[in-house]
């Protein structure tokens, strides 16, 4: 604290607001605390990151380049460009709220991706031609130490330090030149470079709109196919999360070890035809019976601390070859095709019914997306050459302040796809079949929103093959109280079945969870914030299991005396009977660090983040976050045991950008 007040004192006369990264924290934080449940969001908060540094001039945009903005659907980018033709051009965010059909909510959501001014697209060697004076260079450098000590560390397994340290370099111009690299060490490994990722990305060089050497990600359709690893699910967001917007190829710089290609993608543009084209060629952790020589897993925890972990590191060779084609009907919609082939250097071991056999996987997919008035149909239909998933989905807007959404998945047992990421209860893209409506009502007395999902999964358990069957509802509703006060209740309801031994035989037990949370967010003053939320859970008793209930009370604080610093906190009270009757609490974090920790057992938990901003474009954050429970004893087990009842970090990172 003395060190901020220092820093508050010889810089007070030249402070500035970093706002594009605040911004994107604040409006990440509800989209994702409940659509990720035990995810933390790290790649998905790159990917928006990555697309607020590339803002889409609002003025030259496509509807497609709309819709790579998140939350952005095709009605509504149709009616920025009805709006914008209209107008003769939007000069600022008043233009925009004139564009029928979509909220103001909205448009705040979209506006830090967006760019007013008249910008021309300019070409690659543009680019090259102009001086080096418009070149940005961003570098962030992150720390992140347990103060405590887990057993692993007091014996000596690890090869490395407990301190986790982050390093990334960006160099870009113009939105049209981007070099990255990124270099991440997890506590205990050796390396400061253990895991590496990098890119080389230009725009607009003729026909060639987009092309990246190194790291990528490549998204199509609605995910059945091939996604990148991360994407929102089931939340508040009840309506907006389909259609998904694939971007198609995105350069890829995050610290998420899985699922990201390695090679060369193209996309050449004419027209209203694009036509992609990329090869990758990745080794994965892995684990191979010696035996047999086969791939009995794929490891996605990305952690090489000892010997152990070290001998299954990048030991698995896979090669990635694809081609895809979009043709857009102008403001009706799109349909797209895919084709890739993914072939690894071993056998797969088949030793159940949901796993895969061979090394050689085929996957066709076709997608399509059109806006017909006020309604959307969308859906994709992907092909292995075994089975068929799909899903379908239609929307209906009413209006401005109602919209309905049904959608229908189908994803067989035997259909499985590394790379897929489809919408659905579970990450897999695999043995699942559901249908899911939404329906968001905003009115002049609150918002409401409400999905119900009802799905089951063909095949239950390899004990006892038999489908299971599963529901959830969500009802939430948030109203302005006054002007600088706003209250929030959600209501989540599940049934979920399960197999179960029961007597020395196998069968099926449903279970039901309830949770109910409600929130208050109010400003006392101009530079404080205030967040109160109380949540309750509870499982209801079943043949094998006894009832239990979970409770967690918070306060948040946040203090921005300035622009340029911010200061927050949180306090956390929980009990639950166990680790099943467990609360998620999304936490504020250092700027592109989204931490979602599950609360369970008694205890309270409180942090404290701080950021700073200077006006020559260096920013500085810290973080100390406290775990404590006082009945027990030790926390963990095994490799991860702390002889203390008290968990505690520290957080520190810088940002510079020139």
């Amino acid at each position: 604290m003395k060190f901020l007040f220092l820093l508050t004192i010889i810089f007070s006369s030249t402070l500035r607001a970093q706002v594009d990264t605040t911004a994107l924290q604040k409006n990440l934080y509800d989209e994702l605390e409940d659509a990720t449940t035990d995810k933390e969001g790290v790649e998905y908060y790159d990917l928006v990151e990555y697309l607020m540094q590339n803002k889409i001039p609002v003025n030259t945009a496509s509807i497609e380049d709309l819709m790579r903005i998140p939350n952005i659907n095709r009605q509504s980018a149709t009616a920025i460009i009805r709006c914008r033709n209209l107008l003769g051009g939007i000069k600022n965010e008043n233009d925009l709220r004139l564009a029928e059909g979509i909220s103001d909510g909205l448009i705040d959501r979209i506006i830090p991706f967006l760019i007013f001014d008249n910008v021309k697209d300019v070409s690659f060697f543009d680019s090259i031609n102009k001086s080096f004076e418009a070149i940005d260079f961003t570098f962030r450098s992150r720390g992140i130490y347990d103060l405590q000590r887990d057993q692993a560390f007091k014996d000596g397994k690890y090869y490395g330090s407990s301190l986790k340290i982050y390093n990334r370099f960006v160099l870009s111009k113009d939105n049209n030149i981007r070099v990255g690299v990124l270099t991440e060490k997890d506590p205990g490994e050796k390396s400061l470079n253990d895991f590496t990722t990098f890119h080389f990305y230009v725009h607009n060089i003729g026909i060639i709109k987009n092309f990246v050497a190194g790291d990528f990600l490549f998204e199509f359709g609605q995910g059945l196919a091939l996604w990148s690893s991360y994407s929102t699910g089931k939340g508040i967001e009840t309506v907006g999360i389909l259609p998904r917007n694939s971007k198609g190829i995105i350069p890829y710089l995050s610290s998420d070890e899985n699922m990201f290609l390695r090679g060369v993608a193209v996309q050449f543009s004419y027209n209203n035809l694009n036509f992609y084209t990329f090869y990758s060629s990745r080794n994965l952790d892995g684990s191979i019976d010696q035996t047999t020589n086969q791939i009995t897993s794929i490891r996605l925890d990305g952690l090489h601390r000892d010997s152990s972990e070290v001998a299954h590191k990048r030991i698995v060779n896979e090669k990635l070859f694809g081609i895809s084609a979009y043709y857009t009907f102008g403001e009706i919609g799109t349909i797209g095709l895919l084709y890739y082939n993914s072939t690894f250097g071993n056998d797969f071991q088949h030793n159940s019914l949901l796993s895969p056999f061979g090394n050689s996987f085929d996957y066709f997919s076709g997608n399509y997306n059109f806006s017909f008035g006020r309604i959307n149909f969308s859906g994709e239909a992907a092909y292995n050459k075994i089975s068929l998933a799909t899903i379908n989905s239609v929307e209906i807007v009413v209006d401005k302040s109602f919209s309905l959404l049904f959608s229908y998945r189908n994803y067989p047992y035997d259909y499985w796809s590394l790379h897929s990421n489809g919408f659905g209860e579970k990450d897999e893209t695999q043995n699942e079949s559901g249908f899911y409506s939404g329906l968001k009502w905003r009115t002049n007395y609150g918002n409401f929103s409400f999905y119900y999902d009802q799905f089951k999964y063909p095949i239950g358990d390899e004990k006892l093959p038999l489908p299971i069957k599963e529901n959830e509802f969500l009802i939430y509703y948030s109203i302005k109280l006054f002007h600088d006060a706003e209250f929030r209740l959600r209501y989540t309801n599940q049934i979920k079945e399960s197999v179960a031994a029961l007597n020395g035989e196998y069968g099926v037990v449903s279970k039901r969870n309830d949770n109910l949370r409600t929130e208050l967010l109010y400003k006392l003053s101009k530079f404080i914030q205030l967040r109160s939320r109380i949540e309750f859970t509870r499982i209801y008793a079943t043949t094998i299991g006894e009832s239990e209930k979970g409770l967690l009370i918070f306060q948040d604080v946040k203090y921005e005396p300035t622009d340029a610093l911010s200061i927050s906190g949180r306090i956390v009270f929980f009990q639950s009977d166990s680790y099943n009757s467990r609360v998620y609490v999304f936490e504020n974090d250092l700027t592109g660090v989204m931490s979602n920790p599950a609360l369970y057992g008694d205890g309270m938990r409180w942090y404290l983040v701080a950021h700073y901003s200077t006006s020559f474009g260096l920013s500085l954050s810290m973080k100390y976050s406290e775990l404590i429970k006082p009945n027990e004893k030790t926390m963990g087990s095994g490799d991860t045991l702390i002889n203390s009842n008290v968990d505690n970090r520290l957080s520190f990172q810088l940002d510079f950008k020139f």
